[in-house]
């Protein structure tokens, strides 16, 4: 049976925060990892893992990236993914699958460092491959297929940006994350008796402090404790993972009562290099 572990890289959101940095979950199977998202310092997270001795993988076995929509918290790592593991010794493309706009923030970013490109491709020992992305943009339904896992999407619900939740199954199990999104009705058969759902979430019991113009931003685009607590109901993970959290003042566990409120299985709330094994 092959290994199957869940690395939380990121468990932040778009603020800047000294302990969390934005956006990226690893599902590895075995030595194999499968990034979803990449906001700013993923790749250092992935360094600092390899370095303590939680992951066998490191840098330049990142190859595969799933986004699952392209704010900034999400994607705005994705220089660093590209030129970081291959000054390390990646040799092969950046396979990377995400919504429409995905192929053109790829070109745009290769035009931007062509200089990088070009002097590091003269200056140091460089492979062809390593530096360039394999962009694909996908919709809802099967999106990746290999020896090791099966990827879907499904349409997420954040606002005008085109958005995607991803299910990956495994040799061990099945992971789903949401990414950013209001509850959506598929979700819950789509994503229903997963082994590990990670979900993002807001304080309902501090919603209330929000402005008025902030409290319509989250109610139309993500999701409550309440509303997750329901959701959690139908899909009956053997594990929920926070992460995204809007804590606007409430500690983790705090949230996490939020959320078991109305939810009576296992709830944790993510921390940056969190590890878990299905």
């Amino acid at each position: 049976m092959s290994r199957v572990q869940v690395l939380i890289l990121g468990s932040g959101t778009p603020n800047a925060d000294a302990d969390r940095v934005s956006a990226g979950v690893a599902v590895a199977v075995d030595v194999q990892p499968y990034l979803f998202d990449c906001g700013h310092g993923i790749v250092q997270r992935v360094v600092q893992a390899h370095d303590a001795g939680l992951i066998p993988w490191d840098s330049t076995d990142l190859t595969r990236l799933f986004i699952t929509h392209l704010h900034a918290d999400h994607s705005v790592g994705l220089p660093d993914l590209l030129f970081t593991p291959w000054i390390h010794g990646r040799d092969e493309k950046l396979v990377a699958c995400g919504p429409p706009g995905l192929a053109r923030m790829a070109r745009h970013l290769l035009l931007a460092y062509e200089e990088n490109i070009r002097e590091h491709r003269a200056a140091h020992p460089s492979s062809e491959d390593g530096y360039q992305i394999d962009a694909r943009e996908i919709g809802e339904g099967p999106c990746y297929l290999d020896e090791r896992v099966q990827v879907h999407a499904l349409h997420a619900n954040h606002g005008d940006l085109a958005a995607l939740s991803y299910k990956i199954i495994t040799p061990a199990g099945t992971v789903v994350i949401s990414g950013d999104t209001k509850p959506v009705s598929a979700f819950a058969a789509w994503a229903h008796g997963c082994d590990v759902l990670i979900h993002e979430v807001y304080s309902a019991a501090k919603f209330g402090d929000r402005p008025p113009a902030w409290q319509h931003y989250h109610a139309r685009v993500h999701t409550s404790a309440a509303e997750l607590a329901a959701l959690a109901r139908q899909v009956e993970p053997r594990l929920l993972l926070l992460y995204h959290q809007l804590f606007w003042g409430q500690t983790p566990d705090e949230l996490v009562a939020e959320v078991q409120s109305g939810y009576d299985g296992q709830v944790v709330s993510t921390n940056d290099l969190d590890l878990f094994d299905l």
